[in-house]
């Protein structure tokens, strides 16, 4: 079935205000490749799965039955371990994820159930840390003599540092250290501008290059990747646009050093810890990076999994008794899968189930206004790659991952996503319009895996007349196949796809995706981020979020800022929160 016809992806004035004022600038995060809910249905209210009616305190609010978690405080407690951010190798790659967390579940209910599984926690409420493993930046938050003043808002950063009447006592040789920024020496081009972790600015100083490399060898990958990205930005920007910002993320520049309170080092913070969570899941790096101001940088709480509310999580329970009937039938003769076990993989089956349950089984909402397409079964190739060829961006996309069900590895063609982002990735503050998007740091072939967009996972109930929502959803990506119930939100809690920006010709798109690696994983739907076309280093990963037919060619909607001379304008959706109504 197609997204129905009367659907709004939108984004207003208001809205873009309202992130600005917030500091969340994010791009909107609603696509027509996963199902789109309508703003402006004139559909009788549907009941719930309960069997309970929507509230209708105000017919004209489309009611929300599941809040997301608001600002995330950040908790301050020691690290256990330093681990340095070398390359992976193999052994460890497989032990994360056999150990990594899968997704995080928010029990709210005052009856607190124990986690089972270190993989699958459960929380009363998300607090951000400073990550486990970065020891010295614990040490430098319990003792550190200076505090930074404009941190305490970013979720996971350290407010506290080691400066340089610490050194004596914090700085001898018994010290772990552990290099967080390194610079090119405009003058010296044997030698590099070291920061290391916990350590404020001005503790910075020049070592000889080779030193660096041979103690921190991934140092020397991690300059050159930096090198290369922002070459390839002076070959896309205007030179006068981006030419100074891109000297300062080189080389420094005169005074950065002593003004330790500049939001550059606030760049250079989130894109050390937000990769080291990354590590830590056996993901590539994200950086953060402002080459034409020094706006400051987006507030929110990194996470590379899925938080859930326990109550809707109890209810995908009810779908395991379908698939376990599923996984017991056999595949086609002659039909081969990219599986490792194809004999045995169950990944077709699954996918036969959501295509030929009934549609109406559920009283899903806005049904009454869909119309019949396209559900298309994508299947990877033996490099994991999808096939895009006749793409249609209206058709209704779904991936099924392998899981131990298959008999497969973790390394099978078919456990893309659950392998995660492989491609490191850079948040590029774009213009003051569009604010921050998301950049390829690495080249990207057409049809690969890019990235999971993560977020909280919410339960939303269509009111009679929805023109106004009560809260701000332009950051929700919704589901066609799996659950239209569910949206995942990242307006306070996700990874960096929450960045990516709408071009009318994008790069990248949404897959729904049916993925666990364990069947004892819960299973809830997520969303896969697949390219659309090669990627190469600097260009933007962009996502439609509108169909050809609700682009306007008149000026009644927002002038569409994708690319030079765009002839084509967005619709216009009023968000009003909770302040305006009243």
């Amino acid at each position: 079935m197609a997204p129905p016809k009367s659907t709004r992806l939108l984004r207003s004035s208001q809205v873009a205000a309202n992130r600005r004022r917030s500091q969340l600038s994010a791009q909107a995060v609603q696509a027509q490749s996963v199902v789109t809910r309508s703003q402006t249905s004139s559909a009788p209210s549907r009941s719930t799965q309960n069997g309970s009616g929507p509230s209708t305190s105000n017919q004209n609010v489309q009611q929300t039955k599941s809040k997301p978690v608001e600002k995330v405080p950040t908790v301050f407690d020691a690290g256990v371990c330093d681990i340095v951010p070398t390359e992976l190798s193999m052994t460890e790659i497989e032990t994360i994820h056999q150990t990594k967390e899968v997704i995080c579940i928010l029990d709210t209910s005052g009856v607190f159930t124990p986690a089972s599984s270190a993989r699958i926690p459960i929380v009363k409420t998300i607090e951000a840390r400073i990550p486990y493993g970065c020891l010295v930046a614990n040490r430098g938050q319990e003792l550190g003599s200076w505090t930074r003043a404009n941190t305490a808002d970013y979720p996971g950063m350290p407010t506290k540092y080691f400066s340089i009447e610490d050194l004596a006592k914090y700085g001898g040789e018994d010290a772990t250290w552990t290099i967080q920024s390194v610079f090119e020496n405009p003058n010296y081009p044997e030698w590099v501008i070291t920061k290391y972790l916990g350590f404020d600015a001005s503790t910075a100083w020049d070592e000889e290059k080779q030193d660096v490399f041979g103690k921190f060898p991934h140092v020397e990958k991690w300059m050159a990747m930096k090198k290369s990205f922002l070459a390839a930005i002076m070959t896309l920007e205007p030179k006068n646009l981006v030419d100074a910002g891109v000297k300062r993320e080189r080389f420094l520049e005169d005074g950065l050093l002593t003004n330790k309170e500049n939001v550059f080092w606030i760049y250079q913070e989130m894109s050390y810890f937000h990769s080291f969570v990354n590590r830590n899941h056996g993901l590539s790096p994200v950086w953060y990076m402002n080459v034409k101001n020094l706006d400051e940088p987006p507030k929110f709480y990194y996470s590379v999994v899925n938080v859930i509310e326990k109550k809707l999580l109890d209810e995908y329970q009810k779908q395991e008794e379908g698939l376990q009937h599923v996984k017991k039938i056999k595949q086609l003769t002659g039909k081969r899968t990219a599986c490792e076990n194809p004999d045995t993989c169950v990944c077709d089956s699954i996918f036969e189930y959501y295509n030929t349950k009934d549609r109406d089984d559920e009283e899903l909402p806005d049904a009454d206004e869909m119309v019949e397409s396209f559900r298309k079964n994508m299947r990877p190739d033996a490099l994991g790659c999808l096939d895009f060829s006749g793409f249609d961006a209206d058709d209704q996309r779904m991936v099924v991952e392998c899981s131990d069900a298959c008999g497969c590895s973790i390394n099978c063609p078919r456990r893309q996503l659950q392998r995660g982002q492989k491609f490191g990735v850079v948040v590029y503050y774009e213009d003051d319009c569009r604010k921050f998007g998301l950049r390829a740091l690495e080249p990207i072939k057409k049809g690969q895996f890019i990235i999971e967009y993560t977020g909280q996972i919410l339960e939303v109930e269509p009111e009679e007349t929805g023109i106004i929502e009560d809260r701000d959803t332009a950051y929700d990506a919704e589901f066609a196949i799996m659950d239209r119930r569910k949206v995942v939100n990242a307006i306070n809690i996700g990874n960096a796809a929450r960045f990516m920006a709408h071009a009318c010709t994008p790069s990248a798109v949404f897959i729904e995706t049916h993925s666990r690696q364990l069947e004892s994983d819960p299973l809830i739907p997520r969303i896969a981020v697949y390219a659309l076309k090669n990627i190469n280093i600097g260009e933007e990963i962009t996502i439609s979020y509108f169909r050809k037919d609700q682009m306007l060619k008149n000026k009644e909607g927002t002038k569409c800022r994708c690319r030079a001379r765009c002839p084509n304008y967005l619709p216009i959706y009023t968000y009003e929160s909770d302040d305006d109504m009243e």
